[in-house]
């Protein structure tokens, strides 16, 4: 960040919040909020004013220290006072030191019981939902049951790998809830929060990670930089704690000291004194603002998620950051993109923009993590606009791979060394199935003969075993052995809901040389679950009687049937939702060639493998083409951010993949 001029000292705080008066008769509610305070007369706010320094300040700070004995309305008023003061000290230090003065003597707390030095073993939780039975009620109060902080470290890879597996097998979950529940609504005419339905669900059926512990500082499983549209799904994997509240924390009943501590904060921009420039984030705390609205109707209070927060800078315990961001296209144009830890440096509290009174605490961003995702997102919309004024950036080798053959460029990136490989091979947008000889009868089916679009009686789609292929975002509802398409045929047109694979690409993607993975492929755009990401293809060679080793020899060889089925992970909550049992679909023989992307390929022979992937294989047929001839059609099976790389299971654990010879 550049040098900048001493930022002006804030406006004095008003002494009518210094000089608050405690009621004791009659006992106020202790959780209720704390009542308006008799002012000050104008002739003694004024003499005070004169006469306090920022070492009176100091002062009066310790002296309002609250006592372990103290009524715990009485102690939360001290607090705020003791809060109102560290604002009125920094009004009154000079401007020159205000920004690098050291903060006022804290309260003297008890020994933390999360100081940074100090790192708790994890314990590795069981699998979500294991030993809930099958009484969801009691699932549900078990959830709740949390009793233990802790902090996760010292994670082995086979750990990380693990934790990984249980956030996307969450996040699939959620997804197939949601989308059902949500074409449930649609059928029916009914609005309803599909996402917290989808939520609670889950929540019921033990199936929300670490709900047995509260986590400080990193999710085991969750990355930097990975997104979500809904925030509730940010709940179900641990990062956040309430779907609608912003600053999510530890009960105080669960610490030994008696005092709440934030962990996780939301961040979208919607208060007036908000500030973010990426590594330093001010967020304004919660309460005193109605909804939709920026300014503030009322003074915000320092009590739950914002006393909580003032308790995290107090005792060094880093903060998680999830931040909102506009999107021109999703579900709700928005999307949540976990940024990582942060660290509370101030907290204080005074009139805010609004005047009202507001809790302000400053975060700055812990160092070592990975790009925050507004840089990386910054940087592919950067490389979109080059592509799309010819202009290459550096380390570019090619603009479009494909050389205009995919709807939407591919370009070549290479910043580690002079490899050109990608280059030397010809590009191939669809297989080439062979035509079947004359002399064998080929079966004709007939298309559909929907002219405006196709619905619950298109013959293509009774093919499917019933339901929708496709939502109207284009994302696939559930993955099956093969996906009965429209064909040439069909009477309905190519932008009929059941062609998405045949309108080509939606999302740029990126071929890159990486230390990692030799080449890869990574995303642009923002892909959503569930959408259509490319095909994969190659010289199409047929299975007749050919041994398989004369097939490998000297060839990069893809067998279609080596792929896992991870299709059946695609739209199946049946693991929570006994009503949404997996239909039982009719085995297939399976394809009957292999790709030879040896000297032909297109963009998709360059995705790495996983164990974890984020992307899948789902089988195509269109219209009254050959079983024996699917196409090959990668979907995603998470939310992908730009800059991610693509990943697949070739199932080919424990062995080394040679097939790029790179």
């Amino acid at each position: 960040m550049g040098s900048s001029s001493p930022p002006p000292p804030p406006p004095p705080v008003q002494i009518d919040h210094l000089l608050s008066q405690f009621p004791i008769t009659p006992k106020p509610d202790p959780d209720g909020p704390i009542p308006a305070q008799t002012p000050v007369p104008v002739a003694a706010r004024s003499a005070l004013m004169l006469a306090l320094t920022p070492e009176l300040c100091d002062v009066l700070h310790r002296e309002l220290a609250p006592s372990p004995d103290d009524d715990p309305f009485f102690a939360r008023c001290l607090r705020q006072s003791q809060l109102r003061l560290e604002a009125l000290a920094a009004s009154l230090r000079p401007p020159s030191s205000s920004s690098s003065a050291a903060p006022l003597a804290r309260v003297p707390p008890p020994p933390p019981s999360l100081p940074p030095q100090q790192e708790l073993q994890v314990r590795l939780p069981q699998e979500p939902g294991a030993g809930s039975g099958s009484n969801p009620s009691s699932s549900k109060k078990r959830a709740r049951a949390a009793t233990e902080v802790v902090r996760a470290t010292h994670l082995s890879p086979a750990d990380h790998l693990r934790y990984r597996a249980l956030v996307r097998r969450a996040r699939l979950t959620f997804e197939a809830l949601r989308s059902s529940y949500q074409r449930q609504e649609t059928s029916s005419g009914l609005r309803n929060r599909h996402d917290l339905r989808a939520s609670s669900q889950m929540l019921a059926a033990g199936h929300w990670l670490h709900r047995d512990v509260r986590i400080v500082g990193d999710i085991p499983g969750v990355l930097v930089g990975d997104a979500f549209y809904y925030r509730a799904e940010i709940c179900v994997v641990g990062l956040h704690t309430a779907p609608q509240a912003g600053i999510g924390y530890i009960p105080a009943s669960l610490l030994d000291e008696g005092h709440p501590v934030a962990t996780s904060i939301v961040s979208s921009g919607g208060y007036l004194d908000d500030e973010d420039t990426g590594d330093v984030l001010v967020y304004t705390g919660s309460g005193g603002r109605q909804r939709h609205r920026l300014d503030h109707h009322a003074n915000q209070t320092l009590e739950r998620g914002n006393l909580a927060l003032h308790n995290s800078y107090l005792y060094g315990v880093e903060v998680r950051v999830i931040r909102g961001h506009d999107i021109d296209h999703g579900p709700h144009r928005k999307v949540y993109v976990y940024d990582g830890l942060y660290r509370v440096i101030s907290s204080t509290f005074g009139p805010g923009k609004s005047g009202h009174d507001v809790c302000k605490f400053k975060l700055v961003r812990l160092p070592g993590q990975d790009d925050l995702a507004s840089k990386t997102w910054h940087t592919a919309k950067l490389l979109k606009e080059s592509m799309d004024a010819r202009i290459r950036p550096p380390r570019y080798i090619s603009l479009d791979l494909s050389k205009g053959a995919e709807v939407l460029r591919v370009p070549v990136c290479n910043k580690l060394d002079d490899d050109r490989s990608p280059l030397l091979f010809e590009y191939i947008v669809h297989p080439e199935f062979p035509v079947p000889p004359a002399h064998e009868p080929v079966k004709q089916h007939r298309g559909c003969h929907c002219a405006t679009g196709c619905g619950s009686k298109c013959r293509c789609e009774r093919k499917n075993g019933g339901g929708p292929l496709y939502t109207e975002d284009e994302t696939l509802v559930m993955g099956r052995p093969v996906v009965y398409e429209c064909g040439a045929l069909c009477g309905c047109p190519v932008t009929c809901v059941n062609r998405v694979t045949q309108r080509g690409m939606k999302h740029r993607l990126e071929v890159f040389r990486s230390n990692e993975t030799g080449w890869g492929v990574r995303a642009l755009d923002l892909i959503q679950p569930g959408a259509f990401v490319c095909e994969y293809t190659g010289h199409v060679v047929v299975m007749d009687d050919q041994p398989g080793s004369a097939l490998m020899e000297g060839r990069s060889i893809i067998d279609p049937r080596r792929f896992p089925e991870r299709w059946r992970e695609w739209g199946d909550a049946s693991a929570v939702e006994p009503n949404m049992k997996r239909r039982q679909f009719t085995k297939l023989a399976g394809p009957g060639y292999v790709l030879d992307v040896s000297h032909k390929r297109n963009v998709a022979c360059y995705i790495s493998h996983s164990c974890t992937p984020n992307v899948f294989l789902q089988f195509v047929l269109r219209g009254n083409e050959d079983e024996s001839f699917p196409h090959l059609m990668v979907f995603a099976m998470e939310t992908i951010p730009p800059m991610r790389e693509l990943s697949i299971d070739y199932g080919i654990d424990g062995e080394i993949m040679e097939l790029m010879g790179s």
